[in-house]
């Protein structure tokens, strides 16, 4: 990817595009979404952090990416396990911004920010056995597959397989 991506927390201003991503084909296909009106997905998207510094602080965090001037997508921590030390990442670029190295770029940046900014020792993944470039994003930085959850999700009405994934912070490699 030649484009810099920049991670920054959540702005009004970003609320619409956000709403358009979870709309677009490739979410619907591959994530258990549910629907919100505007005014509970702003609410949502305000109660999550940005600052890992206190990891107790919210139930979830969530940065932006910002390729340019443009914002394009959204990685996010959640279902956080203070007692065991681990973590689930999500993330979503939209579609009109794939194929272009930006989902790997913001994931990186996004387990780098969870590997030395908190005391997280193990990121989780669930990828839609039929999204095969998620499940290469995840490879490519790493992860491991740990297994098949048979029927784990519920999209669009159907029963459907997740892969998970995982990371060990002593196995991740900095870039630096």
């Amino acid at each position: 990817m030649n484009e810099a991506i920049r991670l920054v927390p959540y702005r009004p201003e970003f609320l619409d595009r956000y709403i358009a991503w979870r709309d677009e084909t490739h979410s619907l296909r591959h994530n258990p979404l549910f629907p919100f009106d505007r005014a509970e997905t702003a609410r949502m998207r305000q109660a999550e952090g940005s600052d890992l510094s206190d990891l107790k602080k919210y139930e979830s965090y969530r940065w932006f990416i910002e390729v340019g001037n443009d914002v394009v997508g959204s990685v996010s921590l959640k279902n956080i396990s203070h007692t065991m030390g681990y973590a689930e990442i999500g993330y979503g670029v939209a579609e009109s911004h794939q194929g272009r190295g930006i989902a790997t770029a913001a994931v990186a940046a996004l387990i780098g920010k969870a590997f030395v900014e908190s005391s997280v020792r193990k990121l989780i993944a669930y990828v839609h056995e039929q999204n095969a470039a998620s499940c290469r994003v995840l490879q490519k930085l790493g992860f491991q597959r740990e297994g098949l959850l048979r029927e784990h999700y519920i999209i669009n009405g159907s029963p459907e397989n997740e892969i998970l994934f995982g990371l060990l912070k002593k196995e991740w490699k900095s870039p630096l």
